[in-house]
């Protein structure tokens, strides 16, 4: 008779789904389910026993354990695979967006010349002025030299601000002339009449100091409006030569050069198109020069300063700050009231009407940007008497101290020996406290 089997089944705990259990089969002898006496077993057995159970338990945490990390790591691996390749695609997109608006903008910056001009052609084209005449050039107008050129007689006046009218430094208009290769004006033939137009180009144009330039470079350097829209230049942009000359009329800038990468605009003048002249005519340019925005012109800085200019355009004084109320209650309203109070008493200036305390850096800049006023051509000069000591002080128009008469005989201020400096001094100071 078969001995009974007895079944221990162990199941791998958190292993969900898996139904195949390891099973330990253990024999067991007949007696023992008959009440016979059942033979303890050896100590080695016993062992042997715990051995396998511990074992076949270990092998089953293995198992799960194992595959639960290595699950967890194909994650991760997945995971930065992934990553990666989202990386990758949208760095490649990134760069083909790059190239895609870097060609829009050519082409984009393209159409906008092509435009310009194309009007620019248009309007000369259709232009009827009665002073348009048909063009007979001879050797006896412009004899036989065909190196036409127009050139401008006088420049801007700084600082240029948009909206402002553009005036010459004399304040006067601009003007344009135009002349023959022998540097000879044009007095007489079509070219003398001929009708001039002004533009505006980028800053870097001839930046290497050209004097010379063919028609495609310029046409390719003509700055357009914001957005490619639009002229630079407003108001009255072209005039008729009369006899080879002529001056612009009103003419404005309508905005700034800071969008540009050179943060500056050349102004420019070339004949109008009308397909008659002969030859062509090079244009006219002026020197770059920085166009600001107008919101800036009521704290511009002038270098160097005019006497007659308002206190707040020296450095360190806002319009409406504080030093600028503090000089205007005391009466100090222009540069020269300021070089006045400064020669005057430099120490009251400072202390009591700016209520400067001590010396600082703003003092100091304020000071040197007023000292840089041009006097050279104010020829006022201020005498004092002193009868006491036998000297006649003599003061510009802004107190300063150029020379002194000691005893009839006169002394310029930077040839005075120790003891004209005593006695200037002292009538200096009897001067102003009297």
């Amino acid at each position: 008779m078969a001995p009974p089997k007895r079944e221990l089944a162990l199941t791998g705990a958190g292993a969900p789904g898996r139904d195949v259990a390891k099973r330990l089969r253990v024999r067991v002898v007949a007696g023992a389910s008959a009440g016979w006496p059942v033979p303890p077993a050896s100590p080695g057995k016993r062992l042997m026993r715990r051995t396998v159970l511990v074992v076949l338990f270990l092998l089953r945490m293995s198992d799960t354990r194992t595959e639960s990390i290595s699950q967890i790591g194909r994650m991760v691996q997945k995971l930065h695979k992934v990553q990666a390749l989202m990386m990758s695609k949208l760095e490649s997109l990134e760069e083909k967006m790059e190239r895609k608006l870097e060609k829009l903008g050519d082409k984009m910056e393209g159409f906008s010349l092509e435009v310009k001009l194309a009007r620019l052609h248009s309007n000369r084209c259709v232009d009827q002025q009665p002073r348009q005449e048909p063009c007979r050039e001879s050797a006896t107008a412009s004899g036989s030299n065909t190196n036409f050129h127009l050139c401008f007689l006088n420049g801007m006046k700084t600082p240029i601000y948009t909206e402002k009218n553009i005036t010459s430094e004399s304040n006067s208009a601009i003007r344009i002339d135009i002349f023959d290769g022998d540097d000879n004006m044009i007095r007489e033939g079509p070219l003398s009449k001929a009708k001039v137009e002004m533009l505006v180009l980028r800053g870097d144009f001839c930046n290497d100091g050209r004097e010379s330039w063919t028609e495609e470079e310029f046409n390719s350097h003509v700055a357009q409006g914001r957005h490619g829209q639009g002229f630079v230049l407003g108001g009255d942009c072209s005039v008729w030569l009369n006899n080879g000359e002529a001056s612009f009329g009103t003419i404005r800038f309508r905005e700034g050069s800071s969008r540009t990468r050179s943060r500056k605009f050349v102004v420019a003048a070339r004949v109008c198109i009308n397909g008659k002249t002969v030859g062509r005519v090079r244009e006219a340019i002026m020197k770059p020069e920085t166009v600001l925005d107008r919101r800036n012109e009521a704290n511009e800085k002038r270098h160097p300063p005019e006497l007659d200019d308002e206190v707040y355009r020296l450095e360190e004084i806002s319009k409406d700050g504080t030093y600028h109320k503090r000089l205007k209650k005391a009466q100090i309203f222009t540069v020269k009231d300021f070089l006045k109070a400064l020669n005057k008493d430099a120490n009251k200036l400072r202390k009591e009407v700016l209520q400067m305390k001590k010396l600082n850096s703003s003092w100091e800049k304020m000071v040197k940007h007023a000292m840089e006023c041009c006097l050279a051509d104010n020829h006022e000069l201020i005498a004092y008497r002193n009868e006491a000591a036998n000297v006649v002080l003599f003061f510009n128009c802004i107190y300063d101290l150029v020379g002194a008469e000691f005893a009839g005989d006169y002394v310029a201020r930077e040839n005075f020996d120790v003891a004209n400096k005593v006695h200037s001094e002292v009538s200096i100071l009897y001067y102003w406290t009297s």
